[in-house]
């Protein structure tokens, strides 16, 4: 009886370690994905002081023609290979990511998050924000 309790004790010790084990790893990589929800005059602010930020602009080529912030990649995610396109970007850089009413940037965001992307900016007042302001677009 003593035995089988011992056993019992060492299982479950191994099983609670376990369970701690995934707990931290699960949370370790929460936090090294990161979204971050930012105004186009936040996000103004980080294209002027890093000129390595990505801008991933997810409208269509007409909307992306008819105006966009300098220097932004434009992937339409309503083509059928944007996903892909998105997966191939390099995941350790710094990408700032519009659209026009915060609904496909908001789903191309949850993809990379969930892609491994590190740190992943939305802007929540999208391009029409962006005009308001009037930060300089090119068209």
């Amino acid at each position: 009886v003593l035995t089988f309790i011992e056993t019992l004790k060492d299982g479950l010790y191994r099983m609670l370690t376990l369970v701690f084990v995934l707990l931290v790893t699960s949370f370790v990589g929460l936090q090294a994905q990161n979204k971050i929800e930012v105004n186009s005059k936040r996000a103004n602010a980080m294209i002027q002081k890093d000129s390595k930020l990505v801008m991933l602009d997810v409208r269509t080529p007409d909307e992306f023609n008819q105006g966009h912030i300098k220097g932004a990649l434009n992937i339409d995610v309503y083509q059928s290979d944007s996903i892909s396109k998105i997966d191939r970007l390099n995941k350790n850089a710094k990408y700032l990511v519009y659209c026009r009413t915060k609904n496909r940037s908001g789903y191309v965001v949850d993809h990379m998050i969930k892609g491994g992307f590190k740190n992943v900016y939305q802007m929540m007042d999208c391009f029409p924000g962006w005009v308001a302001n009037n930060f300089a677009n090119v068209k």
